[in-house]
């Protein structure tokens, strides 16, 4: 302990006799007092409180401040001032409002300690500073005197040291949240002893330690939240399932090991379970089905294992089902898709097999469905977006097959499509390409065949990849509709034409690849109007033509791919000047002439530059320098007219 409650005792004491001493020999009334706050609360930088002004029209016009409620005599009693920029301290001068009931500073950028003046607010219920920058311990003589303190809010703050102790005398206390701060140390015993505690919130600091079983003695608990940052030792005290009045149990990320107690089953009132993000393992107990309050379960990232209980198809009221990155098996249980109020069903990273519930969905309150990286088969239901809520559909690294429901591309809602590595085939709902909040489309890894849609739109669609498929048809010009697009991924498909010129309207495009398939044609210039371009990748195509020296104003380009096509000509001068440049392969062309020597050039292998016979290589020292080369293209060229004059003057003649 820091100290005894005796000394603590005469701290109060010595704190309130200077104090009144102060308030005495100053003669500060509560508008005094509130100027003092002011000129210390609003710092360098800050603003508000414009209206707490000294006027002489009224003398409790102080009582009509913004943020302050008066008592019949014109003390304050209230004070809250919240979300207001003030990036001030808290003055000693605080304490002097004595009947001050409601102290209510949220996120308004205070910095500083704790005043241990404010022992002297003896009135106090409410105190709330939470979402500030205070910084400091939180003196225990302050606390002590606030004998009548019903709520304790420090919640997001710098706060350090141990936890206080003396919190146990504060007998009418109900919240106490000193969560989001550096406290270390272990939970104290003594809080089992605040009998009227209705929510403990120690989340988000650096505790150690085990979690006191004795916290289970808190006849009155609603509310438990002691995970994040915390690193406990041990597991789950299985004295917690009789906590009969819990409504939330936060155990999240806090190193909890061993397995679940099945004594949590008892909490009937129990609404939300967080044991996510710790080292739990052992099956899921099938005691947890008799919580039928329930509607947010959360134990991601856990080493669990075995299948799911048949009996959780009691838990009726489940809207948020979190089973991801454990080591479940079997199959998805049938119930999964009679739960009415199912909103998010994320169980990715597991085991599970066989197909999802046919009647998945149905219940048109589904928003996010992620079964990624599991065994699952089958063919996809056809309601999963039947109330129009359905936001993120990741269905990735499965064995799903079969053509997609044309109802998910009437699904209007969608934000995040993920389906790649699975079997499915037939072609795609014309709608997917056009989801106007569409931000990710990747249908990569499939057999889908067919050809892209002629009407492609959607502003927030910042990726789609359609690579590894079977799709024909011409790339449609209204790809460049897609404004926010960074990335074009239609690589190892049958696309054929040219590259369309709508490409150069992506303006943010940074990854565009377009390699393996039958595009002929030229690059088009205008595709140096994509200046946020990191790679490009038109291998294994059939273009032709020379390379368009623009290509040399992408800037951020660092990845330039275009092997094996049909270019010709001399390759610029001008890319061995882009700085960004770190990968670059023209081999198997019919580029000529002599590779420049220039700028970057000499960095890039003989291998860049492979499979074009008419290609001197910089490593060949019998090659002739670009300028007898130019002059030996020339006479080449005056030699072919002078040919072809000679011909069609004899053919004249012979006429």
């Amino acid at each position: 302990m820091k100290g005894t409650f005796f000394n603590h005792g005469v701290l109060q004491i010595v704190n309130s006799v200077l104090l009144c001493s102060f308030l005495h020999s100053h003669g500060l009334s509560d508008l005094q007092v509130l100027l003092k706050l002011k000129s210390s609360m609003v710092g360098a930088g800050g603003s508000g409180l414009d209206d707490w002004k000294n006027t002489s029209y009224s003398p409790s016009a102080y009582c009509s401040f913004s943020g302050v409620t008066c008592d019949a005599e014109s003390r304050v009693v209230s004070l809250s001032i919240s979300g207001v920029p003030l990036f001030g301290t808290i003055p000693p001068e605080i304490g002097l409002l004595n009947k001050l009931v409601n102290l209510t500073l949220v996120c308004d950028n205070l910095t500083g300690t704790l005043p241990l003046e404010m022992s002297n607010l003896t009135s106090i219920k409410l105190f709330n500073m939470s979402c500030n920058s205070l910084s400091g311990s939180i003196p225990e003589s302050m606390v002590a005197g606030m004998e009548g303190l019903e709520v304790l809010d420090l919640y997001n703050n710098n706060l350090t040291g141990e936890l206080p102790t003396e919190l146990e005398k504060l007998a009418k206390l109900r919240v106490l949240h000193l969560g989001g701060n550096y406290f270390y140390g272990s939970i104290p015993e003594t809080y089992s002893r605040i009998g009227s505690l209705v929510s403990l919130g120690l989340q988000g600091n650096g505790l150690t330690g085990k979690i006191p079983s004795s916290l289970a003695k808190l006849p009155n608990l609603q509310e438990l939240l002691l995970g994040y940052f915390n690193e406990y030792e041990g597991g789950i005290p299985p004295d917690f399932g009789s906590l009969s009045s819990l409504r939330l149990l936060d155990l999240g990320g806090c190193n909890l090991s061993g397995e679940i107690p099945r004594s949590l089953g008892n909490l009937k009132l129990l609404q939300s379970l967080f044991l996510q993000k710790n080292q739990l393992t052992g099956h899921m107990p099938s005691e947890l089905s008799s919580l039928v309050s329930l509607r947010l379960l959360d134990v991601s990232f856990n080493e669990l294992s075995g299948r799911i209980p048949d009996s959780f198809s009691n838990l009726k009221n489940l809207s948020l089902l979190n089973l991801f990155r454990n080591n479940f098996h079997g199959p998805i249980p049938s119930f999964f898709g009679e739960l009415l109020d199912l909103e998010f069903l994320q169980i990715w990273g597991n085991n599970f097999s066989s197909q999802l519930p046919e009647n998945l969905g149905s219940n048109g309150k589904l928003i996010a469905l992620d079964v990624a990286a599991n065994q699952l088969t089958g063919r996809i239901p056809h309601r999963l977006c039947r109330g129009g809520r359905l936001k993120r559909l990741i269905l990735m690294e499965n064995h799903f097959c079969g053509p997609l429901p044309e109802e998910l591309g009437e699904c209007r809602s969608l934000e995040r499509v993920r389906i790649q590595k699975n079997s499915f085939n037939g072609t795609v709902p014309a709608g997917l390409f056009n989801l106007p909040s569409g931000e990710i489309l990747d249908l990569s890894d499939n057999y889908f065949t067919g050809e892209l849609p002629p009407v492609i739109s959607g502003n927030s669609l910042t990726s789609l990849s359609l690579s590894g498929n079977r799709l024909t048809g011409k790339i449609p010009p209204a790809i460049g509709n897609l404004a926010g697009l960074a990335t074009l991924s239609l690589e190892m498909n049958r696309f054929s034409g040219e590259i369309p010129t709508a490409i150069s309207n992506l303006k943010k495009l940074s990854t565009f690849n377009l390699s393996t398939n039958n595009i002929s044609g030229r690059i088009p210039p205008s595709i140096s109007n994509c200046t946020a371009l990191f790679s490009i990748d038109l291998s294994r195509n059939s273009l032709d033509g020379e390379l368009p020296d623009e290509i040399s104003r992408l800037g951020a380009l660092s990845i330039l791919n275009f092997s094996r096509n049909h270019l010709n000509g001399h390759i610029p001068v001008e890319l061995g000047f882009m700085k960004a440049l770190r990968f670059l392969d023209l081999s198997y062309n019919n580029f000529s002439g002599r590779v420049p020597s220039e700028g970057l050039f000499p960095s890039f292998k003989d291998g860049s530059f492979a499979g074009n016979p008419q290609l001197c290589l910089p490593t060949n020292q019998d090659c002739p320098s670009r300028d007898v080369q130019e002059s030996l293209a020339q006479l080449l060229t005056t030699w072919r007219l002078t040919v072809l004059a000679a011909t069609a003057t004899v053919t004249f003649l012979s006429l």
